[in-house]
């Protein structure tokens, strides 16, 4: 439905005050996941595109609908004129020149077109529904990517942390060492190993510094506020589906992507049935009226009217045969593009369901890495203390903890991002958080406008190559 004016200006004044809202706000208080993501549907100038794309082709359908209304045509015209030719004896014509004027009305309905008009309808239909799921598609890409760089910033700032905490360490390690050199109970190699290592905490703290100053700016770029004040991401798992079929089915089903492409299979459908209409002629019902004066070297009044039928049919060489057979092809290509982007979105599927479960084994391992390296470190250090431990052993110890639990964190965080890019992927990321998409994702036209319903065949032919064959040939020229 297209919005009015007014309408279309209290919405933007919602989201403006909404955007206002948040940034005056966030800085004081948390920003949530969900204000993240709202942020995003609001302002996002990609989604902001794709909404105005989507409005632009309603209009394109309202010029469609248009042809079926009657056409009315006004023309005046004011001349000079004058008749010398022996072609007639008309005693109203003139001998010298003359000017007058003349008012022609003329108003045609077309009553017959080859359903031309129709199938024109039907293909702005479509193509509204395209755009609509452009927008949806948009909408969920875009949220995911703020979940992402949401994550991503909270992810940063924990291993900046440990690093922080891993450069202190070395510094007191440092201390001791220094203390014990200082005392001669411990050699110059031992310092300079102490040195050492301290160095390389200082070094990676540098670079996890600067990855989380990235980080943040990612964030701007993406949500538009800065990330302050985030909270903790939560888990989707309660919302999953439970195997990878069932979000296949979902995805064939809800996949904003597999949609887009379906609708531009109507569209190109509609427009090769466009294209078969020219081998019928045109019927018009036209009514003509002139009124004028003095016109065409005449003199005297001009007053007229004429209804009538007007048949009208072309021919122009194989003009309007290649007309269809393009449009054949151009159905076969739109198929083979939906065929595409189904085997592209299950991959999806299939490998965002893989990498779950990989990572869902991986963290669990790298759980018991992290806790056993901390008992282990606490061993080495009271063995050390009691000279059974060289310092190497200690340091070594401690920079497997610190690795151990930055991939820890690392892994978490992978984990809880790869089942909303699961969500994602199955389409339904959205209805998962519940949070409504955007007003111009909704997808009406075709239904609205009584289109044929287009094939889900590439879903249901996926593992038949000869099945698949017939069905995207299965459009000819009438």
């Amino acid at each position: 439905m297209i919005l009015s004016k007014q309408a279309r200006k209290k919405t933007k004044t919602s989201i403006l005050a909404f955007a206002l809202g948040l940034c005056v706000s966030h800085s004081a208080s948390s920003l949530t996941l969900e204000d993240a993501i709202l942020f995003v549907l609001e302002t996002n100038p990609e989604i902001k595109a794709a909404e105005a794309n989507k409005q632009a082709i309603e209009f394109e359908l309202d010029q469609a609908r248009s042809f079926f209304a009657p056409r009315v045509e006004l023309e005046s015209r004011a001349e000079g004129s004058i008749n010398d030719g022996t072609r007639t004896n008309d005693l109203t014509s003139s001998d010298d020149a003359i000017f007058g004027y003349e008012v022609t009305g003329r108003v045609t309905q077309r009553l017959y077109d080859g359903k031309a008009t129709r199938s024109e309808v039907e293909r702005q239909a479509y193509r509204i529904d395209a755009a609509a799921y452009r927008v949806l598609e948009r909408a969920e890409f875009l949220s995911l990517e703020a979940i992402r760089v949401y994550s991503d910033v909270l992810r940063t700032q924990r291993v900046t942390q440990l690093a922080r905490e891993n450069l202190t360490y070395h510094r007191d390690i440092l201390a001791q060492i220094r203390s014990g050199f200082d005392n001669g109970i411990l050699g110059i190699g031992d310092l300079q190993q102490a040195e050492e290592r301290l160095f390389l905490a200082e070094d990676t703290l540098l670079q996890f510094e600067l990855n989380e100053m990235d980080t943040r700016a990612l964030f701007l770029e993406t949500v538009g506020v800065t990330p302050d004040g985030l909270n903790a991401v939560p888990s989707p798992a309660a919302r999953l589906p439970a195997t990878v079929e069932e979000t296949l089915a979902t995805a064939w089903r809800r996949n904003p992507t597999i949609l887009f492409f379906q609708s531009d299979v109507g569209a190109a459908e509609a427009l090769s049935r466009t294209a078969n209409a020219n081998k019928a002629p045109t019927l018009d019902l036209e009514a003509v009226t002139r009124y004028g004066d003095d016109m065409r070297g005449f003199e005297g009044e001009v007053r007229d009217a004429s209804v009538g039928l007007v048949l009208r049919y072309e021919f122009q060489g194989n003009r309007k045969r290649g007309e269809r057979e393009e449009q054949v092809r151009r159905v076969g290509e739109q198929r083979a593009r939906l065929l595409t982007q189904t085997r592209l979105v299950e991959r999806e599927v299939r490998q965002s369901w893989a990498n779950l479960q990989s990572a869902l084994r991986r963290a669990d391992i790298l759980e018991r890495q992290a806790t056993l390296s901390r008992e282990l470190l606490e061993s080495y250090t009271q063995e050390f203390d009691v000279g059974n431990r060289s310092l190497l052993d200690v340091l070594n110890t401690q920079n497997a903890l610190f690795q151990a639990d930055v991939n820890l964190r690392n892994a978490r965080a992978l984990e809880v991002f790869l089942k909303y890019r699961l969500l994602a992927a199955a389409g339904i990321l959205l209805p998962s958080l519940g949070i409504e998409p955007p007003e111009d994702s909704n997808a009406y036209a075709a239904s609205a406008e009584g289109a044929p319903g287009v094939s889900s065949e590439p879903v249901k032919l996926r593992d038949d190559a000869r099945g698949f064959s017939d069905w995207r040939k299965s459009v000819k020229s009438e």
